[in-house]
């Protein structure tokens, strides 16, 4: 007989490729992790992982497996929450966000949130800085990410708030001064990147690419504050939403340059999966963010 903590192990190793990333995922030890990946396998009477070193990839008849795995999750979840149906939204709530969305966005939201529904106990999880797509694991019940449009018939999407991008130095930097910056400046100069998976770093990139400049240096960071922070070492041009310098762009410390021409823009949105019971507690916090969040609009930076 399949076993429900099993599934859900296996799931989270399919989805973070490591038995140490999903064993802090799911609060387990790491050796009852793979305990219960060797005992669904056994069941199984197949492998589901090719374990080549330390790496782990799925095999054919766990990639085949996956999904079926993911929706016995997710109805355990809504046979869980049903009990609730109609009540006061409780119980647990797991929410991924970029780091940038986390920093910036969240604590005003987490706030309004708690006080209106404190029986619910929220999870926190960092995800990657552009990363809607981890809300297709089935222990993540939403993701709040600042990205490109998401476009994915499997997800529904809500953009809360547009965000810009800005190209920032530090206020002595030559091109602080430059009223008319060119792309083939902004190519000769060190870029402080996110890293290549991340959307905001492909819009600039195509940008670039679409005036024939080509990029010379960069420094590639799986942190905007890192990049923010050697920005403000002098270390090179931070390509970053402004809401991430905002108010390093008010004290003077930092400068966004005037490039390019037309601005350009990234969006705060919340995503969930269609495949995932839209639970009460879920509709609740979504409703709370379209709520906070897009009443940001008017301004665009942090409340005080």
């Amino acid at each position: 007989m399949l076993d429900l903590r099993q599934i859900r192990s296996f799931a989270a190793v399919a989805h973070e490729r490591s038995v140490t990333r999903a064993a802090s995922t799911l609060n387990y030890a790491q050796s009852s992790v793979t305990a219960q990946l060797h005992a669904l396998e056994s069941e199984l009477g197949v492998p589901l992982f090719d374990r080549v070193g330390r790496g782990l990839s799925l095999t054919a008849a766990g990639t085949d497996f996956l999904p079926y795995a993911e929706r016995l999750i997710n109805l355990a979840e809504e046979a869980r929450l049903s009990v609730h149906r109609g009540g006061t939204p409780a119980g647990r709530l797991t929410l991924t966000a970029s780091e940038s969305v986390l920093t910036y966005r969240m604590p005003d939201l987490l706030r309004n949130f708690q006080c209106q529904f404190p029986a619910v106990e929220i999870v926190l999880q960092a995800s990657p800085i552009c990363a809607s797509a981890i809300v297709s694991d089935p222990t993540i019940d939403l993701a709040i990410t600042i990205d490109e449009p998401v476009q994915n018939s499997q997800y529904v999407v809500h953009s809360l708030h547009e965000e810009r991008m800005v190209f920032a130095v530090w206020a002595g930097h030559p091109l602080a001064r430059t009223k008319r910056v060119t792309a083939d400046a902004i190519a000769a100069e060190q870029l402080l990147l996110t890293e290549r998976r991340c959307s905001y770093r492909a819009l600039f990139e195509r940008t670039l690419a679409r005036t024939g400049a080509r990029l010379t240096r960069s420094l590639e960071f799986t942190s905007v504050e890192a990049i923010k922070q050697c920005a403000l070492a002098r270390m090179g041009i931070a390509v970053l939403p402004e809401i991430v310098v905002a108010e390093e762009l008010r004290s003077g410390s930092l400068v966004a340059l005037c490039w390019p021409p037309r601005r350009l823009y990234v969006y705060t949105q919340i995503v969930r999966n269609k495949e995932k019971w839209f639970s009460p507690t879920m509709q609740a916090f979504w409703t709370t963010a379209v709520d906070v969040l897009s009443g940001k609009a008017q301004t665009g930076r942090p409340r005080q």
